[in-house]
């Protein structure tokens, strides 16, 4: 029998929430396909379309841009030239570092986990799920089955959490599988997998990708056939939001576009790295995002000026809508708004379990140790 328990009040991710994304018969008694590779193509880019559409006042922010370089340049003209060249190294130093962090990140490009690999299922062979503090790491806790540790998802190093609530909670989903692990039930222990290679330089090129969604975000726009509906479930999150960044949110019903301002985009990109996000909360932020096409609906579940299934109507609204104008596709809406459902559900619990972690507590990540080597979730 698995055991795992519920500890000082920690409330588990609801084994059944996560059941009603999947699609595989786990039981089977065959291996898995291995999965193939997959060449990735860069897509074509239309650099005349961009220049046409770059406006052609700068704005304020490449004002302020070109005083801060003005500033820079005056202090380093003061330096010594020793002072000068100690500035010299460090920069190069730092940017060796960022080159090194950017070669091996691939979550930039939203793949949860590190890097794709093929492989077999892996068997579920264990009785038991528990959560144990790491050694000589204080605060971070690992998930062990039979009482060994396991690997963060295609990673040779164990899943740590700095966090025993979240460490849990990735127990739950160990503690679920049957048969062959299924990582689409594992939506927590996936982006804590993923949030154990995010470095901290590598967090402000997240931020950038938040504000694509910023700047065409789903909350702006409303179906003509059902804007009232929209409107009496959205305006809370609208007050909500113009009162706490002072920024006016856009109301388009139809075909039309938002006209962001340069200025608006720039004040909300600062106050994004003002809430000095550690690495799980960015990444349960950009996975949200990508799921609801927006960045004021995540924040504002995760704020509780909306409850989940609030947020869940609004994401699907419109999508609700056309289904029962035009019918449902069995295979393809069903499974869609279950992965949705299993991954935004994730996304909040974990924001919410995780926003008091300081960023310094993530700094020092537990590394690999010898009694894991059979335990490879991958």
């Amino acid at each position: 029998m698995r055991s795992i328990l519920s500890r000082r009040g920690v409330t588990l991710l609801s084994a059944s929430a996560l059941r009603f994304s999947s699609t595989n018969d786990t039981s089977s008694s065959t291996i898995a396909p291995k999965r193939q590779k997959r060449k990735i193509v860069p897509p074509k880019v239309d650099t005349t379309q961009m220049m046409k559409e770059m406006p052609s006042d700068p704005g304020a922010h490449a004002r302020l841009s070109t005083e801060e370089l003005e500033r820079k340049v005056e202090e380093l003209s003061k330096l010594s030239p020793e002072e000068l060249e100690e500035v010299i190294r460090k920069l190069e130093s730092d940017e060796e570092e960022s080159s090194r962090v950017l070669a091996d990140d691939s979550i930039y490009q939203m793949d949860v986990s590190l890097k794709p690999r093929a492989s077999g299922a892996v068997r579920v062979f264990w009785k038991d799920v528990d959560v144990e503090e790491v050694k000589d790491y204080p605060g971070w806790y690992c998930v062990t089955v039979d009482g060994r540790k396991v690997k963060a998802f295609e990673s040779s190093n164990i899943l740590a959490v700095p966090s025993e609530a979240m460490a849990l909670c990735c127990a739950q989903e160990y503690a679920e599988q049957t048969g062959y692990i299924n990582k689409l039930l594992m939506p927590m222990s996936d982006m804590c997998s993923g949030a154990l290679h995010v470095a901290p330089q590598m967090i402000p090129p997240r931020i950038d990708y938040l504000m694509t969604f910023f700047q065409n975000d789903n909350l702006y726009f409303r179906s003509a056939a059902i804007a009232d509906e929209q409107d009496r479930m959205i305006q809370p999150i609208v007050d909500w939001f113009e009162a706490t960044y002072d920024i006016a949110v856009p109301r388009i019903v139809g075909i039309g576009y938002p006209n962001i301002t340069p200025h608006a985009v720039q004040k909300m990109r600062q106050h994004l790295l003002s809430l000095a996000m550690n690495p799980y909360q960015v990444v349960a932020f950009c996975v949200a995002a990508q799921f609801t096409s927006s960045l004021l609906l995540p924040l504002a579940m995760f704020n509780g000026v909306v409850d989940l299934p609030t947020g869940l109507r609004i994401n699907r609204a419109e999508e609700l809508h056309n289904i029962n104008e035009a019918g449902m596709i069995e295979g393809y809406h069903d499974i869609r708004e279950a992965d949705a459902v299993t991954k935004i559900c994730a996304c909040v619990t974990s924001w919410k379990i995780m926003k008091d972690v300081p960023l310094s507590k993530c700094l020092e990540v537990p590394r690999a140790s010898g009694d894991l080597d059979d335990v490879d979730a991958a």
